[in-house]
């Protein structure tokens, strides 16, 4: 694994796998009696998108940081852009339910996709990990929304 984009597929991909056993474990929880697990997974899954979230926004924070000389006004936008999900992630975990903070979750990961299109379109980031974020943001956002459809 010499290249560096199967390398970062590769973990992009694993970084899916607690997304998918959360909601593996909201779906079919009391059929495999995890069902006293369910409320913990829709916490886990929460949270972990808030990590997620904000690791997402530090990539945008440093290709602002890279790309700041050839495109200023970009990347100042993006550094402003870049923390505001970091912010609502945090605040996010001091919801009160479940359910509002899976649908912050959501908001927030298509949020973070949504900027990384931008920087797409603008052709500020590389197409292959456009194309790897938006298939895993879509398993991501498959996973939440199964969480909110199911806690």
């Amino acid at each position: 694994m010499n290249d560096p984009k199967r390398v970062a597929a590769v973990l992009m991909y694993a970084g899916t796998l607690p997304f998918i056993v959360c909601a593996i474990v909201l779906l079919f929880g009391n059929t495999l009696g995890l069902g006293s697990y369910r409320a913990f997974a829709t916490q886990a899954i929460t949270t972990y998108a808030a990590v997620i979230v904000s690791f997402l926004g530090g990539i945008q924070w440093g290709v602002a940081v890279a790309t700041h000389e050839q495109q200023p006004q970009t990347a100042k936008s993006l550094l402003l852009l870049s923390i505001v999900p970091s912010l609502l992630a945090w605040a996010m975990l001091f919801l009160p339910s479940n359910s509002s903070r899976v649908i912050v979750a959501i908001f927030l990961v298509g949020f973070v996709w949504v900027v990384d299109a931008l920087l797409h379109l603008q052709q500020v980031i590389p197409p292959w990990f456009f194309r790897l974020r938006s298939v895993v943001s879509a398993v991501v956002l498959a996973a939440l929304i199964l969480a909110m459809l199911v806690s």
